[in-house]
């Protein structure tokens, strides 16, 4: 291709020069010549001066021409030959560019001596290195295979070298065998492979390597490509803990619905236990005081036990999202039945301020007591993770008050705890699915998600305080009333 392209070109300047040659003649004998060999007899007259007229003239003509000629086509092919430097410096650095700021960091080696001879700003930020540090060393010694992370092996299929480090294999395995990276570059034209490096900083990077050889006039190159595996191995990591979290998730939605059949079991012979301890009580038999207590005690902890059933199965009642005016101080005081004596249990304090004329919101009441539980589980969880250490009382304050805001009247519930608190970096993130600080002890990231949508789909809003260490307040703000539409409907 090259040779015929340039014989195209030796014709086309050949061809070029007879053209403009017979032009410049054509052009000298019916325009210069005559008025120039008149003025030459002029200057040198006389029969002696014939033969010096003659030379010049011969001269002169033969100069003009050629000059001419040589003139007008080494113009030609200056330009010719600028237009292809333009187009040669303008692909250069298109190619340098695409060079430069591609993804993946791209190596040129020598397959001789395994030398780097160019290498992009990529393969340098992958390596921790600076360009004119990794240009002339050899590549063996750039790119470090860890080796803690097993030997590497290569398999040929299909006449490409597929690699990995991995533990090492047994001898008698004929299709594999352990590689060093410099082995690995001259046993095949092409590969590929995902290791894990040591970068100049001594710290390790998954990366994948590819590579291909060519050949030019004057040596044998081999084209490195790697790319930088580390998002990839954590979207893996996190896409397998959201798949363990989710079964996780599933586990406790399955023994929630345990927890409502076993609730409702255990409702009707407790009624019967209330109800057999009553009619003790009513007989006109003649009791001692303990026996009287013994009696009172039943009642009394049945009835807890009735309202701590009561509250489960309001809780794990169905979800039909049918919306109504409810009263904020009753579903906090229903959602705080379901932790029973946890709280007593753990030397916890719960001191509430609800004021019972409150406005109501209008809102889907069993949603809005799990908003109310979610923020209750988590600031007991919080509180009992603080150790005695810290010589203060563990305590949890629910506050309600109206407020207004942006013309809107709406209702402010506080939940304050003076557990651990949260790390001021996490702060942003808690209202984030899947995030949690528990995940040791079975926290799943779903329950602050799940209320912040429950609160924004009802029109409010919620924010996180907190001090590490210290404190954490959950604000939860939600407009009291019902709608204009619904009230015009």
């Amino acid at each position: 291709m090259k040779r015929s392209s340039n014989l195209t070109l030796i014709l086309f300047f050949t061809g070029l020069t007879i053209v403009m040659t017979a032009v410049v003649v054509v052009t000298w004998e019916r325009v210069l010549r005559d008025p120039f060999f008149a003025w030459v007899e002029r200057q040198y007259p006389g029969e002696e001066n014939r033969q010096t007229r003659r030379n010049i003239q011969q001269r002169v003509e033969h100069f003009t021409i050629s000059i001419t000629v040589d003139v007008v086509v080494v113009t030609l092919l200056l330009r010719l030959v600028n237009h292809k430097q333009r187009a040669l410096v303008e692909s250069e650095k298109r190619y340098r560019a695409l060079f430069e700021h591609a993804n993946d960091g791209i190596g040129v080696v020598t397959a001789a001596d395994h030398r780097l001879t160019e290498a992009n700003n990529k393969f340098c930020e992958i390596l921790g290195l600076n360009t004119p540090e990794v240009v002339g060393r050899d590549v063996r010694d750039i790119i470090r295979l860890d080796p803690h992370n097993g030997v590497l092996e290569v398999q040929v299929e299909t006449g490409v070298l597929r690699a990995r480090q991995a533990a090492p294999v047994p001898a008698s395995n004929d299709n594999h065998k352990p590689y060093a990276f410099g082995e690995l570059l001259d046993a095949g034209a092409s590969g590929e492979g995902e290791f894990v490096v040591a970068t100049e900083e001594g710290a390790q990077l998954p990366v994948s390597v590819s590579f291909n050889t060519l050949s030019t006039d004057k040596e044998r190159l081999i084209i490195l490509i790697i790319r930088d595996l580390s998002a990839r191995r954590r979207l893996e990591a996190e896409r397998e803990q959201m798949q363990q979290q989710l079964y996780q998730t599933a586990k406790l939605a399955s023994l929630g619905e345990l927890a409502a059949g076993v609730a409702h079991e255990i409702n009707n012979p407790l009624t019967g236990v209330i109800n057999f301890a009553q009619l003790l009580k009513d007989e006109e038999t003649g009791r001692s005081d303990f026996e009287s207590q013994m009696l009172d005690g039943i009642i009394d902890e049945g009835g807890r036990i009735a309202a701590i059933v009561r509250g489960l199965l309001t809780f794990a009642r169905h979800d039909d999202n049918r919306r109504s005016l409810v009263s904020l101080p009753e579903a906090v005081r229903t959602s705080l039945a379901l932790f029973g004596r946890q709280f007593d249990k753990d030397g916890i304090g719960v001191e509430t301020d609800l004021p019972e004329d409150l406005p109501h919101v209008y809102a889907d009441g069993s949603r809005l007591r799990q908003v109310v539980v979610n923020m209750v589980s988590n600031a007991y969880h919080s509180l009992k993770e603080k150790g005695p250490e810290s010589g203060r009382e563990k305590l949890l304050r629910i506050s309600a008050r109206r407020v207004e805001s942006g013309g809107r009247a709406l209702v402010r519930v506080e939940f304050y705890d003076n557990g651990v608190g949260v790390r001021r970096e996490d702060l942003e993130r808690v209202f984030d699915p899947f995030f949690t600080t528990r995940r040791d002890t079975g926290g799943t990231g779903l329950g602050l998600s799940i209320s912040f949508g429950i609160v924004r789909e009802h029109g409010g809003t919620i924010r996180a305080e907190s001090e590490r260490g210290e404190f954490a307040r959950f604000i939860v703000e939600l407009p009291t009333g019902r709608p204009e539409a619904d009230t015009d409907a």
